[in-house]
């Protein structure tokens, strides 16, 4: 009997072992590679910088909804692209067209069953971290949301 019961918990750990491991290799990680970062003349935008970054979705997954410190603009390079502009529904732009994510505003980017890459092209707040997410609202943040929506 206790020869059956060791028999049947290690067969139950095997199970949840390779479960787990091949949970874990499916779920692939987004990759953002920054390409630019060089600071815009104070002379004719003070305290800007643009940075220029390739973003790559795996298939079938969404980045955290964020927002940035700068203006972003998306050339849609290749897969099924999905964005999600807060308080707009989600779009799936064509490649090789031009997308823009308004200064402090939440979105994601996502993609479908063949990925994404999308090359991001944003004039950003010197000093400022690249991205918040969602959770990291800051009051003036709070403001813009609050005058964008009425509230």
């Amino acid at each position: 009997m206790r020869v059956l019961a060791v028999g049947t918990s290690a067969l139950f750990l095997g199970i949840a072992f390779f479960a787990g491991t091949s949970y874990g290799a499916s779920q692939a990680k987004s990759k953002v590679t920054n390409l630019l970062q060089d600071s815009l003349s104070e002379k004719f935008t003070p305290g800007r910088e643009v940075l220029v970054d390739l973003v790559e979705i795996p298939p079938n997954s969404q980045l955290d909804r964020h927002w940035h410190p700068g203006e972003e603009f998306h050339y849609y390079l290749e897969g099924d692209p999905e964005i999600t502009i807060e308080g707009n529904a989600p779009t799936h732009p064509a490649l090789g067209t031009v997308g823009h994510v308004p200064f402090e505003t939440l979105h994601r980017a996502g993609a479908g069953k063949s990925g994404a890459k999308i090359l991001v092209f944003r004039v950003h707040t010197k000093g400022k971290p690249w991205r918040y997410l969602e959770s990291e609202r800051h009051d003036g943040h709070d403001a813009v949301r609050k005058q964008a929506s009425g509230t």
